[in-house]
């Protein structure tokens, strides 16, 4: 008996680790900004950091596989398409990109570096990831939103379930 086989990953799993990216994103500010708790270590900080970015890594790896499963990521572009811009730079040009759900996957996947800047009153913080294409290592960024990205997946799942 084979217990495994190929990896599933199920709209349910897709559903939980979207869930979590949200919260994840959007207790950022409470907790390490406007919170009762005072990490004079950096911490706390330090655990967030590597909770959110291996959540988001997660959830990436899980979406890319579900359209490797054989599921139309172009389809996707509209739901996400609100949650960020994705910037390339090729020869001193720079060109805004329209994206789908892979896309921000295969970002996050090859990103060379992550950062987010939380500052006083701004309570759902960009996230921005840059890294280099591996054909002609010309520079991208993605500046997103992590919650928006998550409510974009949430209502895919929504839509495809329904059919």
């Amino acid at each position: 008996m084979e217990l495994l086989g190929k990896h599933r990953v199920s709209f349910d799993v897709l559903r939980s680790l979207a869930v979590q990216c949200h919260a994840l994103d959007i207790s950022a500010y409470h907790l390490l900004l406007d919170s009762t708790h005072a990490d004079l270590s950096r911490r706390t900080k330090a655990a967030y950091e590597e909770l959110f970015t291996g959540q988001l890594l997660a959830l990436a790896i899980a979406l890319r596989m579900k359209f490797y499963q054989g599921l139309d990521h172009e389809a996707t572009i509209s739901y996400v398409s609100q949650c960020g811009l994705l910037y390339k730079y090729r020869q001193s040009d720079e060109e805004t990109v329209k994206f789908s759900m892979k896309d921000v996957c295969d970002k996050i996947i090859h990103a060379d570096s992550i950062s987010r800047y939380l500052e006083p009153g701004v309570e759902k913080p960009t996230t921005t990831l840059k890294g280099k294409d591996s054909r002609d290592q010309s520079e991208w960024e993605l500046s997103m939103s992590v919650s928006l990205f998550a409510e974009g997946v949430l209502n895919w799942i929504e839509d495809e379930q329904k059919t």
